[in-house]
């Protein structure tokens, strides 16, 4: 077999990695695949390494499949603004090739580590989801290995080359339960013309926290994000209790001036690093004391709601108020309060899922929320996909 293979140990919940393959190309996935399916033997499928907790419990993986060495740009068409890269290639050295033809990748994923194959693979997004969207807006089409060892493509390099495009998104967000991703054409924006960062510590009201929201409806407003311990709803005068808010503007310089004003207006803003939202997004992702760490989406009406719900049960909270999501971490003593949770977020028109709890509580929760008929179709279609139970058996949605 032409593909290399280390003694790489990869420890994920319910499952101990010894041996990594780590192949160089596509033709080597489908052989290491194909041979796989042939044995029986399910594959860990991983990249970056940076969302190997967000999943259930593997079940009977013996071999890892390692993406990292599928790297690099294939094309870039700076005048079309699409580029086919490599799944597992940075998502920052995508950015830096882009950045410097005048375009932008609509992505910005938590970790310096995250990769293009395992943010698609994940559907994971940070702050600047406010203005960028969806991680399945981004691609156009996707290179595959399906679980039989069998390449193909959907979609393309354009919108309108359609057959298959809808596949690209069901593989989007599918935690590599269906299929190997090893390539994506993606759509670029172009790069904004200006771009400012500020922050400011305000009173942790429930007041404050939607005013707030409703001036991130601005069109320049790129990220909005609130931070806020539990105490701080103690002592709303006091600054070292108080929430902290970092807005990013981006677009024209008068858009920005504009949607700058609006918040000047009613808050004492201080230019900070334009970095400081990609620092904001990379500490969700670190694990700390704390043994329980969720990620909630609700309505973003009902954001403050729910955010005032989890500080009231201890969480410290992170929050992009303009798309209703809301990243807590902290302690509960009971599992049953996740559910509890849950049944909020529900209510609240969302989901809440968790990305690391305690492992005696694993067999009761299954993280990504997904009981009813979302878990029936996960179901599905790994049956119609993965009847073999090869890749990453156990870790979606529905444990399948």
């Amino acid at each position: 077999m032409s593909a290399n293979s280390s003694s790489d140990r990869v420890e994920i919940p319910g499952a101990v990695v010894e041996h990594l393959h780590s192949p160089t190309n596509s033709d080597e996935v489908a052989e290491l695949v194909f041979e796989a399916s042939k044995n029986k033997t399910a594959l860990l499928i991983v990249g970056g390494r940076t969302r190997l907790h967000w999943a259930n419990p593997a079940r009977d993986i013996s071999a890892g499949l390692c993406l990292r060495g599928l790297s690099g740009i294939r094309e870039f068409e700076p005048e079309e603004g699409v580029i086919h890269v490599a799944a597992g290639t940075p998502i920052r050295v995508v950015q830096e090739v882009a950045n410097a033809e005048g375009w932008e990748l609509a992505l910005d994923p938590p970790g310096a580590t995250s990769t293009i194959g395992g943010t698609i693979a994940s559907a994971a997004i940070g702050p600047r989801a406010h203005a960028f969207g969806r991680v399945a807006d981004v691609i156009l089409g996707l290179d595959v290995v399906g679980a039989d060892g069998v390449r193909s493509k959907c979609g393309g390099r354009v919108v309108k080359n359609v057959t298959g495009y809808d596949m690209a998104k069901l593989y989007c967000g599918s935690f590599g339960s269906l299929a190997v991703i090893c390539g994506a054409w993606l759509r670029l924006r172009p790069v904004p013309m200006a771009r400012e960062t500020y922050a400011v510590r305000v009173a942790p009201t429930a007041a404050n926290f939607e005013m707030i929201r409703l001036k991130g409806r601005g069109r320049t407003v790129r990220a909005l994000v609130w931070t806020q311990s539990p105490g701080g709803n103690a002592a709303p005068t006091e600054a070292a209790n108080a929430a902290m808010v970092v807005v990013e503007f981006a677009g024209s310089p008068e858009g920005v001036a504009y949607d700058h004003e609006q918040f000047a207006s009613a808050l004492d803003l201080e230019s900070v690093s334009l970095k400081r939202v990609d620092v904001l997004a990379d500490q969700r992702l670190v694990v700390g004391v704390d043994p329980i760490a969720m990620r909630i989406r609700v309505l973003a009406s009902k954001c403050g709601e729910m955010s005032r719900m989890l500080l009231d049960l201890g969480f410290s909270i992170s929050v992009d108020p303009g798309i209703g999501a809301i990243h807590a971490r902290g302690r509960l003593d009971q599992s049953a309060t996740l559910f509890e949770i849950r049944r909020q977020a529900r209510d609240h028109g969302g989901l809440a899922f968790v990305e690391s709890l305690p492992e005696d509580w694993r067999e009761d929760v299954d993280v990504f929320d997904d009981q009813g008929d979302g878990a029936v179709a996960a179901s599905v279609l790994k049956e119609r996909f993965d009847p073999g139970r090869i890749l990453n058996p156990g870790r979606f949605a529905g444990r399948v």
